[in-house]
């Protein structure tokens, strides 16, 4: 009887739980949100109905975004949880802002001619290639002939996002002070950034730059660290890593890649996992050209990865979860995570071409492959 007492004496008293409503309640709003505007936007959106705007970067028009706020405040845009869909446009001798960011970002040439200078050095390209941004790469675009129209993709791949990590070296040409802004300047005199209401919005972002210098070489040395360990792996890898992206290929010829005739139907991969380390120069990016002939559809098929179209040539329709949505040149298809999607060229006498952007992040969470429903036709 002592020892039962002499136990209870011992044992704490439990503490009062606290209930948390607001946990489960923030993720609801915004869950409901997100279901809200998946449910009320077109899943194709019209080139027309995009503005052309102006940001401090570049003049773009954007079609897709995983970022819910942009969203809600642009009518136009549809909410893919990892793809942000634009295209931007350059006239002869005109360039965007000198910067960079962590994520790695591929750009299609829809026309135009023009060079890129990335971390100094030069990369030409024209209409049809695939021109490559690696990750923590200074880059810059110039258009020699134009006017030059670029479509890329940016993906929300974690932490490190284009919000988070993005240097500004430079503002555009064209991009002015808010007029209910005051200026900011440092202690050179310099611009760099302005007061508006209650918020101060600076125009660089320094996050991560001085511990990045061991890994940004003008010429980096070829990995040469034996590994002896596994801690050991990490080291070689540091070496692997600088080395690939800054020698990998930054613009893909579309004149040196083969059409494959898949179940899919008619395919020209420009980045696919399968490629070699040195020749696919993306790892969160699978990126293909897709051609129907006339009157023909493409295989039927779903996956857990969005995916999202841009339109090059033609007329047709893609068939999402059972419903048609209409497209044409220049529009942008966007794809759900698990819906089952199939594209069809309305047009009986010309073939129609689109571009496919997927992010690879569920690939790499074990949530990959393709569950294939029909085979292609036509």
């Amino acid at each position: 009887m002592q020892s039962r007492q002499r136990v209870r004496e011992r044992m704490l008293e439990r503490e009062q739980r606290v209930q948390d409503y607001e946990w489960d309640e923030v993720r609801g709003r915004y869950t409901a949100l997100r279901n809200k505007l998946e449910t009320e936007r077109p899943r194709v959106i019209k080139y027309d109905s995009v503005p052309w705007e102006q940001s401090r970067a570049a003049y773009h028009k954007v079609f897709t975004t995983f970022d819910l706020p942009t969203t809600e405040r642009k009518s136009w845009i549809y909410p893919l949880r990892t793809l942000r869909v634009m295209m931007q446009i350059l006239d002869t001798g005109h360039k965007n802002t000198n910067h960079r960011h962590y994520p790695e970002v591929p750009f299609y040439i829809h026309e135009g001619k023009g060079h890129e200078i990335h971390d100094g050095r030069r990369h030409d390209w024209e209409g049809g290639d695939m021109m490559i941004v690696p990750p923590y790469c200074m880059h810059q675009h110039f258009c020699d002939e134009g006017p030059a129209i670029l479509v890329y993709c940016q993906a929300n791949h974690g932490a490190i996002s284009l919000e988070e990590g993005t240097e500004q070296a430079e503002r555009n040409e064209n991009w002015v002070l808010p007029d209910d802004s005051r200026p900011l300047y440092d202690a050179k005199g310099e611009l760099v950034g302005y007061r508006r209401g209650d918020g101060e919005f600076f125009f660089d972002n320094a996050f991560g730059r001085e511990q990045m210098k061991s890994r940004t070489f003008a010429e980096p040395p070829p990995p040469s660290h034996p590994v002896t360990d596994n801690y050991e792996y990490y080291i070689r890898l540091l070496e692997e890593e600088r080395y690939w992206r800054q020698r990998v290929p930054q613009v893909l010829k579309q004149s040196h890649f083969q059409w494959e005739d898949t179940r899919n139907g008619r395919t020209m991969w420009f980045l696919h996992p399968a490629m070699d380390a040195m020749d696919n120069p993306m790892k969160m990016f699978e990126v293909y050209l897709m051609e129907l002939p006339p009157g023909g559809r493409s295989g039927k098929h779903l996956h857990v990865g969005e995916e999202a179209h841009f339109i090059i040539d033609g007329t047709g329709y893609t068939e999402i979860d059972g419903q048609r949505w209409d497209w044409e040149s220049q529009d942008v298809v966007a794809i759900p995570a698990l819906a089952a999607h199939q594209s069809v060229n309305t047009d009986p006498a010309h073939p129609a071409k689109f571009l496919v952007f997927k992010s690879r992040l569920y690939d790499n969470s074990s949530f990959g492959g393709i569950e294939h429903l029909e085979d292609a036709s036509g």
